[in-house]
C-alpha cells in the first residue's frame, strides 16, 4: 500500500506538530489524510460529528482547538440525487457555517471540492478562475458550497480533487473485483485521476501553510497530471497487470453514451493544477502509481 511510504507528521514551526480536525474522517479522503497524517489528525465520521449540526460542531471546534480544519465530508453524485435534501444540507449549506466558525476561531479551513462543479466542454484543462458550470446535482450543491464558504470567511481554501484512486476502493479496483468479463470503460471522458495518498499529504502540508500564515489562493486544484481519458487510464493500469502476469479482464473502450445512465456527467473535467504546482514545485503525477502492477489489487 503507498499511505505507510508517505506517512510524516505536519510540523510546524519548531517541534510542535499542528493538529488538523477532519470532517468526513471515515470517507475514502477522511481515511487517506488519517493514515498520512498520524497523530496530527484528528479525524471525525459522520456519526461522530454531523456536519449539519452548526451547534455540534462549534463544540468540537471550541473542545479540541485544532490548528486547521479540513471538511471532507460529502454526499457523492448518486446520494445526492436519492437523498436531496441531506444532500443540500451536507455540500452546500454546512460549509458555510463551518468555514464562519473557524474564522471566529481564527482557525485555516480547508473544504474539499470536485471536479464536478463544472461541466461545459472547454478546449484546455479547468483553471481555477473559470465560471463553475454544473450538469448534476452533486456538481450543483458542491458549486453551492464553495460559495458560501467563500462568503462566509477568510481563511479559507476550496480544493478541488477529481478520481481518487490508490486506495485500492476506486474505479479500477472496482473493475478488477468482477469476474473476467470484458468491461466497458469511457473513452469521450476526459479527467484527472489523482494519487489518493499524494493529495492527502499535499493537503496536510497546506494546512500547516496556512497556519503559518503564507498566502493561498482561495481556490486550489489539487488533481494528477496530464488529463487522460478514463478508458486509457485504465488500459495504462491493465497493461501493467499484464506484464506483471495478474488477472486482467478485457477493456472495452465505448462512449459515455452507451451507459444509459440518468444522471449527466462532465465529459471535460480535467483541472488544469500550475497554481498548485507553482506552490509545491511539483505535479500530482499519475502514472507513476497506475503503472504498479499492486496498485489496484493484490
Amino acid at each position: 500500500m503507498d499511505g505507510p511510504a508517505l506517512r510524516r507528521d505536519v510540523a510546524l514551526l519548531g517541534d510542535d506538530t499542528i493538529i488538523v480536525l477532519v470532517t468526513g474522517g471515515n470517507g475514502r479522503l477522511g481515511r487517506a489524510l488519517s493514515l498520512i497524517g498520524g497523530p496530527a489528525v484528528r479525524g471525525f465520521s459522520s456519526a461522530e460529528l454531523d456536519v449539519t449540526d452548526a451547534v455540534a460542531f462549534h463544540r468540537v471546534l471550541g473542545r479540541l482547538r485544532p490548528d486547521a480544519v479540513i471538511n471532507a465530508a460529502a454526499l457523492g453524485v448518486e446520494a445526492s440525487e436519492v437523498e436531496p435534501q441531506r444532500a443540500h444540507h451536507v455540500n452546500a449549506i454546512a460549509p458555510g457555517h463551518m468555514a464562519q466558525a473557524c474564522q471566529l476561531a481564527g482557525t485555516p479551513f480547508i473544504h474539499i471540492s470536485t471536479d464536478y462543479v463544472f461541466g461545459d466542454v472547454p478546449d484546455r484543462p479547468w483553471r481555477e478562475s473559470d465560471p463553475v458550470s454544473p450538469l448534476n446535482s452533486y456538481g450543483h450543491l458542491k458549486a453551492e458550497g464553495e460559495h458560501n464558504a467563500l462568503a462566509a470567511a477568510g481563511g479559507v481554501c476550496i480544493c478541488r480533487v477529481a478520481w481518487l484512486f490508490g486506495d485500492q476502493k476506486d474505479f479500477i479496483a472496482r473493475l478488477l473485483q468482477g469476474n473476467d468479463d470484458p468491461v466497458r470503460v469511457a473513452y469521450d471522458q476526459i479527467g484527472s485521476p489523482t494519487p489518493i495518498f499524494h493529495v492527502a499529504k499535499r493537503l496536510l502540508e497546506l494546512a500547516s501553510r496556512m497556519v503559518a500564515g503564507d498566502v493561498i489562493p482561495e481556490i486550489l486544484h489539487l488533481a494528477g497530471s496530464p488529463p487522460v481519458s478514463r478508458a486509457d487510464w485504465v488500459a495504462t493500469a491493465f497493461d501493467a497487470r499484464r506484464r506483471a502476469g495478474k488477472r486482467t479482464p478485457k477493456l472495452v473502450p465505448v462512449s459515455m453514451s452507451e451507459f444509459g445512465s440518468q444522471i449527466p456527467r462532465p465529459s471535460r473535467s480535467a483541472l488544469d493544477c500550475t497554481l498548485a504546482t507553482q506552490i509545491f514545485a511539483d505535479q500530482l503525477d499519475w502514472q507513476e502509481l497506475t503503472m504498479r502492477a499492486d496498485t489496484f489489487s493484490g
